[in-house]
Parts: structure tokens; C-alpha cells; sequence
């Protein structure tokens, strides 16, 4: 620092180029040589640039180490320096190295001595680190240094001073932002700022051109210069406390908060919640039947209605009623929460119980706009209209007099008055045309003061000096109920008299209405909508204000799909049971995710500050306590997620999705939110990256974020997160990207490891450059097709895996090879974590080895995954928990052993964190009266199975079947019996008998795809719908030796389009059992399951019960169709809760519907929630308590808690 700051104040200091790299070097001068080689000749800086090769100086200043040797390219340290390598003081290759110095010649003239011949310096876009390095503190560039110098003379100044001259430069400065030197200097000396004239001429020539001094620029390199200054106030500015994790707050105590600050709104204020009024609005604006309207809406009938809810209050009611964070309220939600509140308020003060009778009494629904102007106002107002009437009366009488038609005309100043003449009689109406026009329009203008809008309207154009037309009064008074009859005038004297008489006491009238007026009906005005009878505040909310369907309106019973429809007869009992149109009063809530996605993504789990783990499947982001086995979820991503990164402070996590094939506005971006709340801060990137985002990184502690996209050139991007800003971007140039990550010891390095790829990048924030550093030395070391993994250890070691199964170190971060695992696994390395003194590899074979961390490399200890769980793809250190992520996207732990290697006497912990798919997943079925099992299976096409228990929230086990592909599933009561349909047209029985399994049958009934199976209610028969239009039917029958056996007995052929669902009858009818199925076309068929006769079509359905409800085409179905859900989507599946009471459709955008069951009325209202890209199939538990939905390809299955 002494020398750069004597370096600035000597006479050699000159400007130096900001975007060139330079080298300090130090040479002594003299004036003699024998001065020269003692060393004591006077230190001399100067600088080269970093391309130019630097050679070894014959003599050294006595500060200087003696093992100090040549610089590095762009500041990476390589194994050859003595004081990065942990004490090596030789070279690697052998003795020539050596720094040896002869005793004998201490004595006299100090000896040059020999040092290794550093490796060449390439030229090229991408250079190597081959040569040794000097301190980081040396290989800061003298503009760094100069900024540190000006930090210390900026220190003694506040940021107010800094502001202050700020200010007086932009005081001074042109249209250009230009200021000359004689400026500057007055700047500084109005705001008493001394700085040493050398720094002062060098801000000079660097921001001085041919038109002046860019003032901007110089002010934005003082304020970085005093944010590095280490004032007080600078540090507590920068201090990032929106970063400290907060407190976590459920969303149980999150609900009862809210509802309490509503009950002590209206306990305080005394008032009361219109919620009739509301739902009327909320009903008339929800065109879709979705339950949801925008938040404008919602914002603009509650303050139509003057709610007595505002401010924070309201905003944090909007906030927690829209879930999915995209502006689309839950209308029922919110109502739900101000009824319960007001419920709560009135039990506890019940004179709040006679609010709304009081205000019924004696008021319309809406205040009169009269009231909330001022008496003054009130006054002026009339005055006005009392004059405009005064004055069409003169007018009106002023016509009637005989005067000269003849007007004086007055010409240079002369006046001449011709000759009165005569004039024949004229009639009135003749003589005055206008004047019955003037006078209807009085009239009506008169009748719109009566009111409430009409007066608003008049008020408005008397103040803003304007009248209003005859077409817009003629259209105004027919708005409130005026006709021409009405408005039509005789033209006599007498009515103008009645409209001065009648605006004189308009305002008497409007004034004295609201006590003295029995209530009735209000009038439609434009300050609220039409409102019926029921909508009269003060009705109580309950069952009766639900909206009915009147019993003598005639109902239709049809379903249209794609142009064709089909018609129903009408349930017998429909006319008994009211048809209720509003949306259920339960509804769903996200509760457990199960799966991972780790088949395709890599560096997907982290642990935060909080201590949960977080990872993500689909489009959902999961955070998971193993402590409380509870899940947050953050859900505002609209396609799967790609890549995950957490920031070093363990709250800020960033999230990277796919663009999608289908919706062309969900766009490939970043979302960088706050683990703690999730709220998104910023979402970054959008309109930048092609397909997907594929792996992101932080950088140390530090605010930026590097990522890459999947586009062909591999665009490589820098951001600031904490502003969002783009901060630098580049292409790689790669087909593939496997990995990325930043070294621990040096931050701004990067390294990116791909498909016949390995490189160092240097990130250079403030210049905006993101430049390539090294490639890899590999010498005679065999390099593999891809380095599929990276991770870095706490002294800066880079740690590689490739796909020969090979780990090498890179000692130092560097790019030389300092050791190596030669095939440490059988097949590629998928992950290596670093604890304590060991290394732990995982990789596809399956197997987890532990390996001591020396010279050596040493196996010591090894641990083997089931067959069942694939390969090893992520190892996450978690306290003394190992976290292990999977290729078939399950989550796995272990407890690592303490005083041990690691893997010593380890092994797998019986329950897994979580359990999935690896391919797409449609099966998913019920499994009744289950004890000891999961009662919730699901089937994909991977070829697996998997039992959950929806109330403990755990996966139960898997069951792996190699080669198959299943799309559907069902089961027996208790579980001992799996049906199976997959994808080529096979039907398989699976009998179960703890965790193991036997086939029963297995038999191909068709050449396409099985798409639906179910057993009969007895288990005598079996079922197949498949995508050839045809109902195949097995029967299980008795052999001649006492055992039984599944025989193919035939099929159901009638249906013109693939079978989508069908259902069995909970008793045989005739003995024999029913079928109703279905198809998308759409087409429903009730046919005998044992002799393939279909019934009469005019068969009532409901009066059958059946044993279960699947089919989308029913009568009770009539009115999910209805929706905009079903009509811009395809209809996957339904399901129907225990109870009979809620239906939950699932179509082709990933919406899960909640309506009333029976839902027969077309315009049934509804929840919406969205969960998946596509939901595939839908069952509830067998108490209703929770509803189950898989995704197909997002690979998700999600528990649903009704509430």
C-alpha cells in the first residue's frame, strides 16, 4: 500500500487503461552495479501488461520472500507456490526446482540464484494455469489500489456530504454532464471535501475527455470508492438485514391472526361485513364459475359497498386468498374469512347483531352520494340550479313581447335605427322553436337531481363548467327509469314554473327520503349494481341465502364436448333436493409432495439456515423438516423446475424452470425468493434463456448468481440478485453442461464441467466481464468423455467425477492434477462430498464408497443401495445425517458413524424421506380397510410401485417390476390383490403377500393401450377399458384340482371412442352385475358385465348406487361441463369423496376443480387449484379426509387435505 501510494504521488504516476490486466514488478536502481546487485538501490514501480512475458529480476528488496516466484495468469494459484501449497516448498517434478544456496558465499556479494523455468504463458482466448503465482494481495490491479487509497481520504466524510457534492456537480454541469476542472475544484471546495491534489489529477485524466469531465461517472467511482471506506454509517447501509431469517409462522397461526385483527376491526368501529351484498357482485363478476376473480375486482366492489376493510388488513386478506400469487382472488375464501370473523365478533359483542337491522330500517344499500358533500357544497349546488332555471323562465317570457325583428346595428360609432315595420302574428311555438326543447331538458335534468347517480352526473358538469347533451340527459333518464311519455312538455308557461319549484326542492326531497320513506327496493344507480331483495344489508349468512335454482324452472340435462352432446333424462329425485349453485364450503389446501426429481437433474438439495431441506419436484419447490416432518412449499414457478441453488446466509434460494412446449408465454426464468417468508424478490432472465435453465450457482457470500442455459452456444449469464440487475454474460460454447460451481477459496472463479468439458472462468463484476481463465493439464492422466460432477473442499481443492469412474484433484483449484481415485466406481460418478478428512463417492452402479483423504487414497468403507433405489445421484451432508438423492427419484438417509470413517457400520434408515417416479405415472388407486400397508398405491410407467399412508404422510414401500409399463391400477379391500393394465395391452395380477409378490395372471388382451382396471366389488370379476374402444372382462373361476384362476370371458365392444372411465355397481342387479362406462366423445353405456346387453339408454343412473364414481359422463356431471375448466381443457378424470358430497375433476392444464356433488345445473360454481402440468388421475382417502393427484410426466404426486 506504501508503494502504490508513493507510486501515485511521484512524478512516473499516469493514467492507467481500466480493461488491461497488469503486472507490478520491482527493480532497484543505482548508480554503480555493485549497488545494484547489494539490492539497496531505490525501489521503482512500474507495469506491464499481462500478455507480455515477465522476466526473473537479478536482484530483490529485503521485504520481499525468498521463495517468491513468478505471477500466475489472472491470479490462480498453482501447486508450485510455496505459500498457497501448504508448505511444499519444491517442485513436484523433481530436485531441479530446488532454491539452493551456497554458505560459503553469504559472506560476500549476494548470489543469483536459480529458479524453475515457468510454464509458457499462452496467448489464446483461453489460457492455462501452468505458472506460479504471487499473493492475492499483489495481484490487485493498481486502479483497485488507487480506490483503497481514496477510501481512506473519503472516510472522514458522510454519506449527506457525499450527496451534497452530488448535487453541486450536477449543479455545474451542462446538457452533457460535462464540468471543467475549474468546476470540479469548487465542488469540492463548497462542500469542503480536501482531497490530495494527485488523487484530484487523477480523477482528472480519468474522466476528462474532449468535452470535459463526465461528472456522473466521476461521483459513481466516489461512491464506490467510500462504500469500501468501512464508515459507520456506510456498514450499517450495507448491512443486509432483510436477509436474517425470520421466525416460522404456520399458516394456522397466519390464519388465526387474520381473522382476529378482522374481529377487532368490527368489535372497535362497530360495523358490520354486507356479505350477502358480496357474494351477489363476486357471483355476477366469476363469468368462468372458477371461484376466482381478479384482485381489482375484488378491491372495487368492496369499496362500491364502503366494507369497513382497508389498508394493511385488506391487503394481507387478498394476500393470503390468492394462493397461487398471480393476482386471482378466491372470492369464497375471502368471504369465509369475513363471515367467520364476523360470527366470532358478534358472539362476543351482541349488540353487533343489530347493526344490520338498524341500517335496514332506514336506509337504501348505498349511502346517498348527497351526504358526502359539504353543507357549503350542498348550497352552491342548488343556487346554481336555481339560477339556470331562472334563466330559461326570462328567456321563455322574454319571447312573448312585440319587439322589432330589426336589431340596431351600431357601425364606426354611428347609431341608425330604421323604420319600425310590421309583423305578422307568429305562434308561439313558431317564435320560439328552442324553447321546448330547453325546457324538456330542464325536466329531465330536474328528475335526475331526484337520484342518487343523476345527481352525482349533475354535480360533476356544474363543476367542471360543462353541460351535458340531449342525447346523453335522454339516455340518462332512461337509465333511471324515465320514458319519453315521461319527459314529453306542453309548451305552456305553467311547466316552467314546475321545474324552478321542483329543483328548488330537490335537495329537501333527497334529504328527508332516507327517514321518512318506507324501505323498498333501491333504485339502479351507477355507484352500485343491481341488487334483488336478498341483497338488503342486515340478512344473516346461512344455508337459506345460498343461491337455489327455483323449482319451477325448467332444467335441461345435457353435456357438450367438441360440438357433439349428448342428452339425459331427468333424476327422478331432482326436484326434492334444492340445486345449490355456489361452490362447496370445503376446499383443498397442498399438504405433502412426495417424489424428487433426480432421474434428470443434478445439485438439487440444500440445507438451509433454518435447517430444513429443500429440493423440488414438477413445478413445486419443497421444504422439508426432518425434525417437525413437516412441508412448505413455494409454488409460483408455472412450469418444472430445472436447477436449485441457495445463497451462503441460507434463506435466499433461486430456482430455474423449463420454458414450456405448449404455452408460449411460460418462459424459461430465474425466481430468486426468501426461504423464510416465500416471497419472491426477484424473477430474472425471463425472455433470455431457451428450453430450460440448467444449473446456477452463488458466488461465496456475495450477491451474484451465474447460470446457463440449454440453448446450443450455452449462454452464460451474471447476475446481482439483490437488485436484480444483469451484471455480465458470455456463450460457453459446449454441447453439454453437466455442472458449475465457484471455488470456495477464490469467489470469483468459476468452473464448468460438461461433455468433453472442463474450464476456469474469472468473473469480473464491476467491469461486467465474464472472461475464460485455464483448461485442463491432464499431462499423461487419461481424460474421460464427461465430468459429470464438482465440488470444492474448504482449502480450495477442486474434486472432479467423470464417466470413466475416475475422481481427480485439482490441487488449489488449479488445473493440475495433484491426485486421483482411478475407477473408484463401476460406471460414472455421479456426486463427491467432502467431511471431515474423508471423501464420499456415489455413482450409477449403485454404490456409496468412502475414501481417506491423503497421499494414498485408501477405500475404507463402502455401503450398497437396493436394487429397487437405482443409482446414487446427490450426497447431501446434513448434520450427521447423509441425505442421499437417487436416479429414481427417491430420498434416502444415513447416519454417518462419529468417531469412524463415515460408512463404518452404517446402514440404511428403514423409512425413506420421500419415495417416487422416474417416468410417467398415471396409476393411482384406493386401497380399503388397510392396516399394515400404505392405503394409497400408484403405478408408472418406470415400472414401479408405491404405497403411501396419506395420515402419517410416509412412503411405505416400492415394488419394482423391470420392463413393464403401467398405466393403471386398482386393488382389493386389504390390499392382498393388484390389478395392472400397461401400455402394450397386458393385464396382470399381482397377489401380495407382505413385501413380496406372485403373478396370478398375465395375460395380453389387445394390441393397445390399457387405460382403466377395476375389480368388481365381490373380487369375482375383473375389468379392462382399453384406447380400442373396448371393455375386456376377465372372471376368476374354479379348477378341477380346488384352486381358482382368472379366464377371459369377453368384451364390450359398443363405444366409439376410447375408454376414459367406468364404474361397477355396489350389488349385482339381477343378479348379474352393472358396468357404466364412458368415453370423451362423449358417450355413457350401462351394460350387464355378464352377458355384454346394454341397458335401456333412459335408465336412471342415480338410481343405482355404485361403487364407485369415476365416469365424467353422468347426469351428475352435468354441470362441471360447464365450466371453463372443461370446456378450454380436456377432461382427465373425476372423483367423488365417501361422503357423496364433493367431486374433484382433473383436466389436461393441471387444474383441480372442487364442485357440489351432485352437480346437475349447468353455471355450478367452483375452487380451482393448480398443482400439476396435467393431472392424469384423482381418488380420495377412504374418509374423504385427503385427496390424492398424480401429474403423468411432471412425475408429481401431491396429498391434498380437505378442509
Amino acid at each position: 500500500m506504501d508503494s502504490i501510494e508513493s507510486y501515485i504521488r511521484s512524478d512516473n504516476f499516469t493514467k492507467l487503461s481500466p480493461d488491461a490486466l497488469y503486472r507490478i514488478q520491482i527493480k532497484c536502481q543505482s548508480s554503480n552495479p555493485s549497488e545494484k546487485e547489494g539490492g539497496h538501490g531505490k525501489p521503482e514501480l512500474t507495469y506491464k501488461q499481462a500478455k507480455n512475458r515477465v522476466t526473473r529480476k537479478s536482484s530483490r528488496l529485503s521485504s520481499q520472500d525468498s521463495t517468491c516466484s513468478e505471477s500466475s495468469v489472472m491470479g490462480i494459484p498453482s501447486r508450485r507456490d510455496t505459500v498457497t501449497s501448504r508448505g511444499r516448498t519444491k517442485n513436484s517434478r523433481g530436485p531441479r526446482g530446488k532454491n539452493t544456496v551456497d554458505p560459503s558465499d553469504m559472506t560476500g556479494k549476494k548470489k543469483i540464484r536459480r529458479t524453475p523455468k515457468a510454464t509458457e504463458i499462452t496467448t489464446s482466448s483461453t489460457p492455462t494455469l501452468n505458472s506460479p503465482i504471487i499473493s492475492l494481495q499483489d495481484q490487485i490491479n493498481p486502479e483497485e489500489k488507487f480506490q483503497r487509497i481514496l477510501s481512506d481520504n473519503l472516510k472522514e466524510y458522510s454519506r449527506q456530504r457525499m450527496r451534497a457534492l452530488h448535487m453541486s456537480l450536477r449543479h455545474f454541469s451542462n446538457v452533457e454532464t460535462r464540468i471543467t476542472q475549474k468546476e470540479l475544484h469548487q465542488a469540492f471546495q463548497d462542500n469542503q471535501i480536501k482531497l490530495p491534489s494527485r488523487i484530484t489529477q487523477f480523477l482528472i485524466d480519468r474522466f476528462e475527455d474532449n468535452r470535459g469531465i463526465d461528472c456522473e461517472r466521476l461521483y459513481r467511482f466516489l461512491t464506490e470508492a467510500h462504500l469500501k471506506s468501512g464508515r459507520d454509517s456506510v456498514v450499517a447501509l450495507q448491512r443486509r438485514n432483510d436477509l436474517e431469517t425470520k421466525a416460522e409462522v404456520t399458516s394456522e397461526e397466519r390464519d388465526a391472526n387474520l381473522i382476529q385483527r378482522l374481529e377487532q376491526l368490527l368489535t372497535d368501529n362497530l360495523e358490520y361485513f354486507d356479505i350477502e351484498a358480496l357474494r351477489q357482485n363476486f357471483r355476477s363478476i366469476d363469468k368462468d364459475k372458477s371461484g376466482k376473480i381478479s384482485r381489482n375486482e375484488v378491491d372495487d366492489v368492496c369499496s362500491r359497498y364502503q366494507t369497513p376493510l382497508y389498508g394493511a388488513l385488506l391487503k394481507a386478506l387478498l394476500c393470503r386468498c390468492d394462493e397461487e400469487n398471480n393476482n386471482m382472488i378466491s372470492w369464497p375464501e375471502f368471504l369465509h374469512f369475513l363471515d367467520l370473523s364476523q360470527q366470532n365478533a358478534q358472539a362476543k359483542c351482541p349488540s353487533l347483531c343489530d347493526l344490520p337491522l338498524k341500517v335496514k330500517s332506514r336506509a337504501p344499500v348505498t349511502p346517498s352520494p348527497i351526504d358526502e358533500l359539504s353543507e357549503e357544497t350542498k348550497s352552491r349546488l342548488v343556487s346554481k340550479l336555481r339560477k339556470k332555471v331562472s334563466m330559461v323562465k326570462d328567456r321563455a317570457s322574454s319571447t312573448k313581447q312585440d319587439e322589432d325583428p330589426l336589431k340596431t346595428t351600431e357601425l364606426n360609432g354611428d347609431i341608425s335605427c330604421r323604420e319600425n315595420t310590421e309583423v305578422k302574428p307568429v305562434r308561439e311555438e313558431e317564435v320560439n322553436p328552442d324553447r321546448k326543447r330547453i325546457v324538456a331538458n330542464m325536466r329531465r335534468v330536474t328528475n335526475l337531481v331526484k337520484t342518487s347517480s343523476g345527481f352525482l352526473n349533475t354535480v360533476k358538469l356544474f363543476i367542471s363548467g360543462k353541460r351535458k347533451s340531449e342525447p346523453d340527459l335522454k339516455t340518462a333518464g332512461l337509465e333511471n327509469g324515465f320514458t319519453d311519455n315521461d319527459t314529453k312538455i306542453q309548451n305552456t308557461s305553467s311547466h316552467t314554473s314546475d321545474v324552478m319549484s321542483e329543483s328548488s326542492n330537490s335537495y329537501t326531497a333527497e334529504s328527508n327520503a332516507q327517514y321518512s320513506a318506507p324501505p323498498s327496493p333501491p333504485k339502479p344507480c351507477r355507484s352500485a349494481p343491481v341488487l334483488s331483495c336478498c341483497e338488503i344489508p342486515g340478512t344473516v349468512t346461512d344455508s337459506s341465502s345460498l343461491q337455489h335454482i327455483p323449482k319451477n324452472e325448467k332444467l335441461t340435462f345435457s353435456i357438450t364436448v367438441k360440438g357433439r352432446s349428448i342428452d339425459f333424462q331427468p333424476p327422478c329425485n331432482v326436484n326434492n333436493n334444492p340445486l345449490i349453485l355456489d361452490p362447496p364450503t370445503h376446499r383443498l389446501k397442498l399438504d405433502w409432495v412426495y417424489g424428487y426429481r433426480g432421474n434428470d437433474c443434478r445439485s438439487n438439495i440444500f440445507v438451509l439456515a433454518s435447517d430444513e431441506i429443500v429440493y423440488f419436484i414438477s413445478n413445486i419447490a419443497v421444504l422439508y423438516s426432518r425434525q417437525t416432518h413437516k412441508q412448505r412449499h413455494y409454488r409460483e414457478h408455472n412450469e418444472d423446475i430445472k436447477c436449485l441453488n441457495v445463497h451462503s446466509n441460507g434463506n435466499t434460494v433461486a430456482t430455474g424452470q423449463f420454458t414450456s412446449k405448449t404455452n408460449p408465454q411460460n418462459q424459461a426464468h430465474i425466481r430468486v425468493w426468501r426461504a423464510d417468508t416465500l416471497q419472491t424478490i426477484h424473477v430474472i432472465g425471463a425472455g433470455m434463456y431457451q428450453k430450460s435453465v440448467l444449473a446456477m450457482a452463488f458466488s461465496g457470500s456475495s450477491d451474484l448468481l451465474v447460470a446457463v442455459d440449454d440453448s446450443p452456444e450455452k449462454r452464460l449469464t451474471l447476475w446481482d440478485v439483490s437488485s436484480g440487475e444483469l451484471k455480465g454474460d458470455t456463450v460457453v460454447n459446449t454441447e453439454v453442461i453437466c455442472d458449475l460451481q465457484f471455488n470456495t477459496k477464490y469467489p470469483d472463479v468459476l468452473v464448468l464441467s460438461g461433455k468433453e468439458h472442463l474450464t476456469w472462468w474469472k468473473i469480473y463484476s464491476h467491469s461486467r466481464m465474464i472472461q475464460p481463465l485455464a483448461k485442463p493439464d491432464y499431462e499423461n492422466f487419461l481424460k474421460a468423455k464427461y465430468v459429470i460432477c464438482l465440488t470444492h473442499n474448504d482449502r480450495g481443492d477442486l474434486l472432479t467425477g467423470d464417466s470413466n469412474g475416475t475422481v481427480y484433484v485439482w490441487g488449489d483449484g488449479g488445473n493440475k492434477i495433484t491426485n486421483f481415485i482411478k475407477h473408484a466406481h463401476d460406471g460414472p460418478v455421479f456426486t463427491v462430498l467432502c467431511m471431515r478428512s474423508y471423501i464420499v463417492t456415489g455413482g450409477r452402479d449403485g454404490f456409496i464408497y468412502c475414501w481417506q483423504y491423503n497421499k494414498n487414497m485408501e477405500k475404507d468403507g463402502e455401503l450398497q443401495l437396493p436394487k429397487s433405489e437405482g443409482g446414487v445421484r446427490l450426497l447431501v451432508l446434513h448434520g450427521d445425517v447423509i441425505i442421499i438423492g437417487t436416479t429414481v427419484n427417491s430420498m434416502l438417509s444415513i447416519t454417518s458413524s462419529k468417531k469412524q470413517a463415515p460408512l463404518k457400520n452404517v446402514t440404511l434408515d428403514q423409512v425413506p424421506m420421500t419415495q417416487g417416479h422416474f417416468s410417467e405415472v398415471r396409476g393411482l388407486a384406493l386401497v380399503s380397510r388397510k392396516e399394515t400397508m400404505g392405503s394409497i398405491v400408484t403405478a408408472g410407467t418406470d415400472g414401479i410401485l408405491c404405497w403411501f399412508n396419506p395420515h402419517g404422510r410416509d412412503p411405505v414401500c416400492k415394488l419394482a417390476l423391470k420392463g413393464i409399463q403401467f398405466l393403471c391400477v386398482d386393488a382389493l379391500p386389504l390390499g392382498k390383490h393388484l390389478a395392472l393394465g400397461t401400455r402394450d395391452g397386458h393385464v396382470i395380477v399381482l397377489d401380495i403377500d407382505g413385501v413380496s409378490s406372485t403373478e396370478s395372471f398375465h395375460q395380453k388382451l389387445c394390441k393397445d393401450k390399457i387405460t382403466t382396471i377395476k375389480f368388481s366389488p365381490d373380487g369375482s370379476f375383473l375389468a379392462a377399458g382399453s384406447v380400442d374402444c373396448c371393455v375386456y372382462v376377465c372372471c376368476l373361476t374354479n379348477k378341477e384340482d380346488g384352486s381358482k384362476s382368472w379366464e377371459f370371458t369377453g368384451k364390450f365392444k359398443d363405444h366409439t371412442g376410447p375408454v376414459q372411465s367406468f364404474d361397477w355397481s355396489s350389488e349385482p342387479q339381477d343378479s348379474d352385475y352393472l358396468i357404466k362406462s364412458c368415453t370423451s366423445v362423449p358417450e355413457q353405456f350401462v351394460w350387464n358385465a355378464t352377458n355384454f346387453c346394454q341397458k335401456d339408454k333412459d335408465l336412471d343412473t342415480m338410481s343405482i348406487q355404485w361403487e364407485t364414481e369415476t365416469c365424467a359422463v353422468d347426469v351428475s356431471m352435468c354441470g362441471l361441463w360447464s365450466s371453463k375448466q372443461a370446456r378450454n381443457n380436456d377432461v382427465h378424470c373425476v372423483a367423488v369423496n365417501s361422503q357423496n358430497k364433493l367431486v374433484a375433476m382433473g383436466n389436461s392444464s393441471g387444474q383441480i376443480s372442487l364442485f357440489r356433488y351432485p352437480c346437475f345445473k349447468q353455471g355450478a360454481y367452483c375452487h380451482t387449484y393448480k398443482g400439476h402440468g396435467g393431472v392424469r388421475n384423482l381418488v380420495f382417502s377412504e374418509d374423504g379426509q385427503f385427496l390424492f393427484s398424480v401429474g403423468g410426466r411432471d412425475l408429481a404426486i401431491l396429498q391434498w387435505e380437505v378442509t
